[in-house]
């Protein structure tokens, strides 16, 4: 932070050699009623501005000797100081104030009139990272996020922080003027600004960098009113008549902050010429930014532009010489960091990020700050409803749901209509690249699938698609797992010929089948697994609380007639001799855990003659659970608990066990021994697993020989043999 003395010093250097003097001689005849000592002649004849300066400090104190400068402007000639300076400064501290207060609230997507939340409370931090991927890369990377643990994706990168963003990679290098921050939709680009201003207002950054930062959102100045420069300073200050001219009097000390420059509208391909280089020249607002970020209008200033990769290209050949910055969204620590700042409720919080934590790919998902706040704000709504938050958002396809009609919802009026109506283009496009194992696509993919530039608008601004980076025109979805969604409901959405191909050009390539049968037997052929969770998601969506929320919101009518190929699928795997071919049992546990209906996972588990399942995870053991609980035919179950998960997915209470445990236990309605050897269970597993002994009366005897069950476990034990229903009498 610069301090008193350098800012005094570099005041006074502007003064002209008669106005210094003035100011000299008014230090040493200071009125003392004014609670400062004046500084001896013999002291200030001498001194330069820095010794000045000290001198000042020295005598009364930093705070005093600022007050002296302010007071003694009014004895030295008034234009004087006004050219220098004296009244800007004293304006920039008016500033600071109004920008503190202007952005140290946000208001949430979803909150009332008059609502808002502390940007500081809420604001987590971001990965930034210095690298510029190419699409090779880029592709990588989509599928990794969406395939790999939160984890594995946590991996060492070169890493960037705010306070270094305008410094010089080293002492040789160029000083850095135009720094670009990309990110994807939902990234957290104009969190991070505003949290910028904020910063810089209440003197944590640039403090010695900058006097200015102006905030511009792209979009209102490309669709507003001709003006110019100046009159676009005025509307970011307070009250009225700000000093302009001694603002853009030294352009070095300001930044512009352009947020959201791909929503930038103009022609930024017209000839420099037309560009603007008089600050007080009235243009349109493209033009306007566009002479800035050319450098061509205050050409000395520096830019922090914030955009998607949608618009990279066009912003890349306006720039010299600028560094860029990736925005990756959430580390796994800042995930929880976030949760904790969303709900006020330290219960809450920890509720609902083990819940999410439980669900991979949720949690992976997270990464994205617009899907926590979405993940979020769905958990708060369902507890304070008094909704168990255990039935209506563990599952993946529950949150998903949750969030196509959030984003949905935020449209209006024919916006809205529009985006539904086009949303089985979006669906059949999805389809047709998990076939094809394609997660970008082009425009002309967009056009055989019937989806207009309008309509790619419209989802894009949604936060569904974006828009990728290099010279060619890819899109893809914002996350993998959002693609394999509407795959998913491509097979599920009831056939509406009229508006399914209204926008179908005429010379439309094959799209993809909507044979169901076809997809349940490709599944697992795939590599890369791209049809795993389409099959998860087609489970989950044909659950009839499920569907009719999408027909009642959404308009979405789900089809139920593959219910009955989704049974005979799960069936004919069931009974598969071997029990590990693709896809496995424990698959098939997933699948029907994504259903949520006890009817039809009881008849699709009265299928299984024998189960054999490795589990690694927290989220398998409540996935096998839940499926277990609803068996009551199985001839033999056999677990091998493999503790090879990270430490914040172990229950709380539990204790490192074995490297492979195993447990073996009988049909509670056939056997009369059950046996379960070498196996640590946690105290939530063995309710789970204990309360299918309270439910078999003809089971007799209980072998834990060899097992670490723990204090936990134990006490679950002993209430479940203290059950009336329990018939055990030798263990």
């Amino acid at each position: 932070m610069e301090s008193v003395r350098c800012k005094l010093a570099r005041y006074l250097e502007d003064l002209e050699d008669i106005d210094l003097k003035k100011f000299k001689m008014h230090l040493e005849d200071y009125p003392r009623q004014k609670g400062c000592i004046s500084v001896p002649r013999g002291q200030t004849e001498k001194a330069d501005h820095v010794d000045l300066a000290t001198l000042m400090i020295d005598f009364n104190g930093e705070e005093q000797a600022w007050a002296m400068a302010i007071i003694s402007q009014s004895y030295v000639r008034k234009k004087a100081l006004k050219r220098k300076g004296w009244v800007c400064w004293d304006y920039c501290k008016k500033y600071r104030k109004y920008v503190r207060s202007r952005f140290q609230s946000v208001k949430d997507r979803n909150a009332r009139l008059g609502e808002s939340v502390n940007l500081n409370k809420r604001y987590t931090r971001l990965r930034l990272v210095k690298e510029h991927r190419s699409q090779k890369e880029r592709e990588h990377e989509l599928l990794a996020i969406g395939r790999t643990s939160a984890k594995t994706w946590d991996c060492p990168m070169s890493s960037m922080s705010m306070e270094l963003l305008f410094e010089p990679a080293d002492e040789h290098a160029e000083p850095v003027h135009t720094v670009v921050f990309q990110g994807a939709a939902g990234i957290g680009k104009t969190m991070l600004a505003r949290k910028i201003m904020l910063d810089w207002a209440s003197e944590k950054l640039y403090q010695d960098k900058f006097d200015y930062l102006f905030y511009i959102h792209c979009r209102e100045v490309s669709l507003g009113t001709r003006r110019s420069l100046g009159d676009l300073i005025v509307s970011c200050c307070p009250g009225p008549n700000p000093p302009i001219a001694k603002i853009v009097s030294k352009p070095s000390r300001i930044l512009f902050l352009m947020d959201g420059f791909d929503e930038l509208q103009g022609a930024f391909d017209e000839h420099t010429e037309m560009l603007c280089t008089n600050w007080q020249k009235v243009e349109r607002g493209d033009i306007l930014l566009s002479s800035l970020i050319r450098k061509r209008l205050l050409p000395e200033a520096s830019l922090l532009i914030t955009t998607r990769p949608v618009a990279l290209e066009k912003l890349q050949h306006l720039l010299e010489h600028p560094r860029h910055v990736e925005i990756l969204g959430f580390s796994e620590a800042k995930r929880r960091e976030y949760f904790f700042k969303y709900f006020s409720d330290e219960q809450q919080a920890r509720e609902a990020f083990r819940l999410i934590q439980e669900n991979e790919v949720l949690f992976t998902m997270c990464f994205i700050p617009l899907v926590c706040w979405i993940v979020c704000t769905g958990l708060k709504q369902q507890m304070d409803s008094g909704k168990s938050l255990a039935q209506t958002s563990k599952t993946t396809t529950a949150v998903y749901v949750f969030f196509l009609y959030s984003l949905l919802h935020s449209q209006r009026g024919a916006q809205e209509r529009q985006v539904s109506a086009n949303l089985r283009g979006l669906c059949s496009l999805a389809a047709d690249g998990i076939w094809n194992q394609k997660i970008l696509f082009d425009e002309c993919d967009l056009r055989n699938h019937g989806l207009q530039k309008a309509d790619v608008s419209a989802f894009l601004r949604m936060n569904l698609f974006q828009k990728e980076v290099d010279c060619e025109k890819f899109y893809s979805f914002i996350h993998m797992t959002f693609q394999e969604f509407f795959a998913a409901m491509y097979y599920l959405l009831e056939e509406e010929e009229q508006v399914g191909t209204r926008n179908m050009p005429r010379t439309c390539p094959k799209l993809p089948s909507r044979d169901v049968t076809a997809l349940l037997e490709n599944y697992g052929k795939f590599e890369t697994g791209y049809l795993i969770f389409v099959v998860r998601f087609l489970f989950g969506l044909v659950n009839q609380e499920r569907s009719s929320y999408l027909e009642k919101k959404l308009s979405c009518k789900i089809s139920q007639q593959i219910r009955l190929e989704l049974l005979k699928w799960i069936q004919v795997k069931a009974k598969a001799r071997r029990l590990q071919t693709e896809p496995s049992q424990l698959e098939l546990f997933y699948c029907l855990y994504e259903m949520q209906e006890e009817d039809f996972v009881q008849r699709a588990m009265s299928h299984f003659p024998k189960i054999e399942i490795n589990l690694s995870t927290r989220m398998d053991r409540v996935v096998s659970s839940f499926c277990i609980e609803n068996c009551h035919s199985v001839a033999s179950l056999s677990l091998r608990l493999l503790h090879n998960a990270p430490k914040e997915e172990e229950d709380d209470e539990e204790v490192q066990g074995s490297d492979v445990d195993h447990c073996v236990l009988p049909d509670p309605h056939a056997a009369y021994s059950y046996r379960m050897a070498n196996c640590y269970l946690t105290s939530s597993f063995c309710r789970r697993l204990f309360s299918v002994l309270s439910t078999n009366w003809k089971l007799m005897e209980l072998n834990l020989s060899g097992n670490t069950v723990g204090d936990p476990g134990m006490k679950v034990l002993c209430e479940t043999l203290g059950q009336p229903s329990c018939n055990i009498r030798r263990l």
